[in-house]
């Protein structure tokens, strides 16, 4: 179930017409080893959008796992894209879409066709 944050971020994605994206799905590696669960995510492009509640910038610990889990799907190939609460903003809606949108088509999306 994703977070209120979350979901605006979705709905700011569909708004833009960009494609829906999958939300907390388990991301494994080559061996079957759990690596992560973003928050939404593109598996066929390999791209994690992930949201940083303030706990995740107060708590060193969550940074810590955030930064290795991150490194993680990195060494994997993914693109991993952070959102805050500055980037659901009415006015940084459009630099928002725009992150996402450039992610998107840098991994192959073709606006019209399936991701």
């Amino acid at each position: 179930m994703d977070s209120a944050p979350e979901s605006h971020l979705r709905l700011l994605i569909h708004h833009a017409a960009l494609p829906e994206p999958e939300v907390n799905q388990w991301i494994t590696g080559p061996d079957g080893r759990v690596i992560s669960r973003p928050d939404l995510q593109y598996r066929r492009l390999r791209i994690a959008l992930e949201y940083e509640g303030e706990h995740h910038l107060l708590d060193p610990a969550q940074w810590h796992r955030d930064i290795e889990r991150d490194d993680r799907l990195r060494q994997l190939g993914w693109v991993v894209l952070r959102f805050t609460k500055q980037h659901l903003r009415p006015e940084n809606a459009p630099a928002t879409e725009e992150k996402v949108r450039t992610a998107l088509l840098a991994r192959g999306w073709q606006p019209g066709r399936p991701t």
